[in-house]
């Protein structure tokens, strides 16, 4: 019987925090980031378009779409945060 050499295994318990660090992807962090401020800046598009509307200055109809927009683009966020909270319960519930 031969010994196989050279497979090394990544410890998650072992291994030291600048490492795992090292290793962290920011990729999602930045879009989760970035879906975080679209949908802070379509709250206050929607904050001001109801001012415009009771000052006047812009129709319901499209004051109502800024508001639609900010409400439909807040509940995607909830969604993915719902999604996302599963799976890393999920994770956590692995056994390894």
């Amino acid at each position: 019987m031969t010994v196989i050499n050279g497979i090394n295994k990544i410890s998650l318990n072992t291994e030291s925090l600048p490492n795992k660090l090292e290793r962290r992807n920011p990729e999602f962090a930045r879009r989760i980031q970035a879906a975080i401020q679209d949908v802070n800046a379509k709250q206050h598009i929607a904050d001001d378009s109801i001012e415009k509307v009771i000052q006047g200055e812009m129709g319901i109809h499209e004051g109502m779409s800024a508001i639609s927009k900010a409400h439909t683009s807040l509940k995607i966020l909830a969604q993915v945060r719902n999604k996302v909270m599963t799976a890393y319960n999920e994770v956590m519930r692995m056994q390894v």
